[in-house]
């Protein structure tokens, strides 16, 4: 690994190396099934991006998430690995699960992911994803603990580092992460920074006033996001669930949800009775025509997706942090909904309501 302090522009690193807005990446479980009869890795992966052309499906990566110098994780996250020196930079890790301490923080958000910002270049990305201890101290790699189960993930070029705050503002409030490894204060950012100055020192807001609502913002390319979060404050008798109870009605639309649901699901409908939420049970990969295809059942999946019904319009894709259980009803977190109808349309495909 390199220490360099160059001045460099943040940004979202598509499966290429090559900068790009935003992408998404679906890892596959290492307890699927291969269409050819092969043995899952638990490393690969589909993926799906700004650049893709339309109609497109998610492709198989020829990469792995494991590899440390190719594809669209590892080389996204090599721009902080290969600049800790550059005072220009500031970054923080987070993830309930530590995997520096080994240890869970169960009293933070039910949150992962990585915020980087360059105060010189203006620039900024926003890695949010599913997987248990990660990302690594020093060095990339991804862990052996997270290879048996589907994991999601999401990047996006911000707009700006004025955006990067906003997210942070909200964090601070709202998904109040445990942050467990991060930068020195960047030139241009203040200690007394009730945001990022705050977050880089693992600092959340002491305030136990509830938390239930969203912010929206821009990439750098325009598209526009909506990072809809609770506190773990916000526990209103009976109508209290993330899915049911505030995304449903923050995008007035009715979902289908991808989670980790090992625990007792909050039931479909919210308070008001308006908003249908509807479990997934399984992914199929066959719809994509990838080679191999691979499938696996909702008990093999960490990720944190929702999509809208077929019914409703526009198509909003939700990637992020909380599980559709009732038990997460005690834990801050949120999640990133957007609107790309190509991949809607992907993830409308290979979920399924049936068991594998």
């Amino acid at each position: 690994m390199t220490n360099k302090q160059t001045e460099f522009v943040l940004s979202t690193m598509d499966d290429n190396g090559q900068a790009v807005d935003w992408w998404f990446l679906y890892k596959v479980a290492k307890k699927s099934t291969a269409s050819d009869g092969s043995k899952p890795t638990g490393t690969e992966y589909v993926y799906f991006d700004s650049n893709s052309p339309a109609k497109s499906k998610l492709v198989l990566s020829e990469n792995l998430i494991s590899d440390i110098t190719k594809g669209c994780v590892a080389t996204t996250l090599n721009q902080i690995y290969n600049n800790l020196n550059d005072p220009d930079l500031g970054w923080f890790f987070y993830n309930d699960e530590d995997p520096i301490t080994d240890k869970t923080n169960s009293s933070r958000g039910h949150t992962k992911g990585v915020l980087a910002f360059n105060t010189k270049t203006d620039s900024a990305f926003w890695l949010v994803h599913s997987t248990p201890k990660f990302p690594p101290q020093t060095t990339y790699s991804y862990p052996d603990t997270a290879v048996g189960n589907a994991q999601s993930f999401l990047c996006i070029t911000l707009k700006d580092v004025a955006t990067a705050k906003a997210i942070a503002s909200q964090f601070y409030v709202a998904q109040q992460p445990n942050v467990y490894l991060a930068s020195e204060l960047p030139n241009g950012v203040q200690e007394n920074d009730q945001s990022l100055g705050s977050l880089l020192k693992n600092q959340v807001t002491s305030d136990k006033t509830a938390y239930a609502n969203f912010i929206t913002f821009s990439s750098k390319a325009g598209q526009s996001f909506r990072c809809i979060a609770k506190n773990k404050y916000w526990n209103t008798e009976g109508d209290d669930d993330f899915y049911n109870d505030l995304v449903g009605p923050a995008l007035n639309e009715c979902l289908e949800v991808e989670t980790w649901e090992h625990y007792k699901e909050p039931g479909s409908e919210e308070a008001g009775g308006t908003h249908e939420i509807q479990a997934m049970k399984s992914v199929n990969l066959k719809p994509m025509n990838t080679n191999p295809s691979y499938d696996w059942s909702e008990e093999n999946d960490h990720a944190k997706i929702a999509i809208s019904a077929e019914s409703e319009d526009p198509k909003y894709v939700c990637v992020g942090d909380l599980n559709f259980t009732v038990a997460q009803e005690n834990r801050s977190g949120g999640t990133v909904a957007f609107i790309n109808n190509d991949l809607w349309q992907n993830l409308f495909d290979i979920l399924s309501s049936e068991k594998v």
